[in-house]
């Protein structure tokens, strides 16, 4: 099948679209876009209480107050993990760094404590800066270095780094559990927590985005109460070993800061500022419920759905109205984000929004601009087509409202009233003047024709030498076409006398005309081949309007028109009956009627 231009068109723009989001894509254009949309999906489902596995102690104001400023002496954490382990803790996780020996006593207590179970301490990745010369010159280059306890502390416990890289705009979003250094494969603080235990926990994958269940507190609506997301207590309350054994037995307690003057906080999609330590608890959370969430889709499953949904919208948007378009626009776009809303929600997946929001804004604006440029482009080629036959009024009426008249050019059947005007004796202008002075007599009479025609919202059919055939309701509807019709030959012939007295032939020659008017059902439309096409009107009824401008000569009557012009004057114009004719081919007559004065 052919394409039309304007089709051809709209597959350039749909290209363009589809390269222009997928380069935006792989650019990274939309990662701040996309991470607002994001962060809108925890806030829309909410808060969430997790299970009471993972325990919290923290390092509060409260234990700041009472146990003096941090750091503390290491007997102090010594006797709160011992505590922990009396209790029936399963694992103790220190969320705080031992680079340097302290207090041999204190050292000695707190390996001897972290010894009595399962524990992991806190180690860290830091770059480090050294001055070294290369080629003669002396320069600063950064190295990464893997800063472990001190080693009477990881004998006894495990070790994993607490690194935590936000985004570009600082948000914690997602975590890595292992890195490698110096060849040597390191764990993640708490992916070694949850490992411990739970070691049948297996397929973690390498990054998981975190799924976060709230900030620290928040207001319960069924019991109108402010709730812990985590269950945690105030390390003085375990130092002191106020807290029940039965609350701590068989848990996880992370020992880690919560103080806002300790800056170990961090912004995540619920809070500014987010204690690192909960973050911990949403992590091994997320990991022993199976709840954490995976991107599962790659760049290239994108740039596919990218192309996919591309050919899908520019079917879609192909010919809408702005109205409906921007209805599709924004359905789509919500309808994208639902899915992907449902999926996070309900199956922990991460699928990407604003990629495909973009397309859809994007196709829809630009079938927006392209229809109407395209329509700008049809009215221009139907002003050009039309301008030479149809006046101003009729003109801005067909390029306003063009549904019914240019979708239909084709050909339809539709009332009209039609006029055939002929000049008089033309051959004896013929003999009289030359070539020359023909054609300028022509073009004189035809302009003053032609300006009463569209003074009356006619529109000029064809020129058939000296004939000019024209004609009232098409393309646009005239409900009074036929009293506009006779109204506008009357004008005609009073205009000649003008004419007659502006313009002098030779032998002082008086222009007469003679018309025919006739009312009926004919074929309006473009008739023609590809290459050349006239807007026409055929039919019995003009064939009828013709014939009645022939009548004119035998009757001596400038103006013929049928009964059925003369049953839609409904009396405006008086009329004189010329009788009853029978037309050739037809077998029923009709009744003819003159104007009320004119006369040759």
């Amino acid at each position: 099948m052919k394409l039309t231009k304007r089709e051809y068109g709209w597959i350039l723009y749909s290209t363009v679209c589809v390269i222009l989001v997928s380069i935006l894509y792989l650019l990274g254009a939309f990662s701040s876009l996309e991470n607002i949309f994001y962060d809108l999906r925890f806030k829309l489902r909410g808060p969430v209480k997790p299970s009471d596995t993972v325990v919290i102690v923290k390092i509060d104001e409260q234990s700041l107050t009472e146990l003096g400023r941090w750091p503390w002496d290491r007997k102090i954490i010594a006797k709160t993990v011992e505590n922990l382990f009396n209790a029936g803790v399963k694992v103790v996780g220190l969320d705080i760094l031992f680079p340097e020996k302290s207090d041999k006593i204190s050292d000695e207590k707190l390996a001897k404590a972290l010894s009595k179970g399962n524990s992991v301490v806190a180690a860290h990745f830091e770059d480090v800066f050294e001055n070294i010369i290369i080629d003669g010159a002396l320069q600063k280059v950064s190295r990464k270095s893997f800063v472990r306890p001190i080693p009477a502390i990881e004998i006894v416990a495990k070790v994993g780094f607490v690194n935590i890289d936000p985004d570009e705009d600082g948000v914690v979003r997602k975590v890595l559990f292992h890195q490698v250094h110096n060849g040597v494969k390191y764990d993640s603080f708490n992916y070694k927590i949850a490992k411990i235990y739970n070691q049948e926990l297996i397929n973690v994958p390498e990054e998981i985005y975190v799924n976060y269940y709230g900030a620290s507190e928040y207001f319960d609506t069924s019991n109108n109460r402010m709730l812990s997301t985590f269950v945690s207590y105030s390390f003085v309350s375990v130092y002191h070993n106020v807290i029940p054994s039965a609350w701590l037995k068989d848990k996880i307690v992370l020992i880690g800061s919560t103080a806002t003057g300790l800056y170990d906080h961090y912004p995540t999609p619920f809070i500014e500022a987010y204690p690192g330590v909960e973050i911990h608890a949403t992590i091994i959370e997320n990991l022993l419920s199976g709840c954490y969430l995976t991107k599962p889709l790659t760049n290239k499953h994108y740039l596919f759905l990218i192309v996919l949904l591309g050919i899908i919208f520019s079917f879609l948007f192909y010919k809408t109205s702005p109205q409906l378009t921007i209805l599709i626009m924004f359905l789509l776009s919500f309808s994208f984000y639902f899915i992907t809303y449902y999926l996070f929600y309900k199956y922990y997946l991460v699928i990407e929004f604003v990629e495909f929001f973009v397309e859809v804004i994007l196709f829809g604006f630009s079938s927006i601009f392209y229809n109407l440029l395209y329509e700008q482009r049809e009215k221009m080629i139907v002003k050009n087509a039309f301008s030479k036959y149809i006046n101003p009024y009729i003109m801005e009426e067909l390029l306003n409202n063009p549904k019914g008249t240019i979708s239909t050019l084709g050909g339809q059947k539709r009332e009209i009233t039609i006029v055939f005007t002929d000049i008089r004796e033309f051959t004896t202008i013929s003999e009289i003047l030359n070539a020359e002075e023909i054609v300028k007599f022509l073009n004189a009479y035809f302009q003053i024709m032609n300006d009463i025609i569209f003074k009356y919202n006619g529109t000029i059919d064809k020129y058939i030498g000296d004939c000019i055939m024209f004609f009232w309701n098409a393309p646009v509807d005239q409900p009074d076409h036929a009293y506009l019709a006779v109204n506008c030959v009357i004008e005609m012939i009073r205009e000649l006398e003008r004419f007659n007295t502006m313009y002098q032939l030779p032998t002082k020659f008086q222009i007469r005309i003679g018309a025919g008017i006739n009312t009926g059902e004919a074929i309006i439309g473009n008739i023609g081949s590809s290459q050349l096409m006239q807007y026409t009107a055929v039919g019995d009824t003009v064939n009828i309007a013709s014939r009645l401008q022939q009548l004119t000569k035998e009757f001596k009557t400038p103006i013929i028109l049928s009964e059925f012009v003369c049953n839609r004057l409904n009396g405006r114009i008086p009329v004189v009956p010329l009788g009853k004719i029978k037309l050739r081919g037809k077998e029923k007559e009709i009744e003819i009627y003159t104007i009320e004065g004119f006369k040759y």
